[in-house]
């Protein structure tokens, strides 16, 4: 996937498509941060990210949660309830 550096005022700005904001799981006016892990090389982390409160962990499980797929019992329990 190529990212295409555009002009944005006077500061120089990223678009990210659609596809990598839903993989990647930011909003609209989220905060990243950055660390360069060599020459030309970034990684991005959301500002906060390793100090989050309860609520927030649960956020972010229900949204992965919800793009998981639906998958068929994996016991004999399990597929009593169906």
């Amino acid at each position: 996937m190529n990212l295409q550096i555009n002009r944005w005022g006077n500061s120089l700005a990223l678009r990210l498509p659609l596809a990598l904001v839903k993989n990647l799981g930011v909003v609209e006016g989220a905060s990243l941060t950055h660390r360069e892990l060599g020459e030309r090389l970034l990684a991005l982390d959301e500002e906060g990210d390793a100090v989050q409160d309860r609520k927030a962990l649960v956020a972010r499980l229900r949204k992965l949660h919800a793009r998981m797929p639906v998958t068929l019992p994996v016991s004999k329990d399990e597929m009593s309830r169906y």
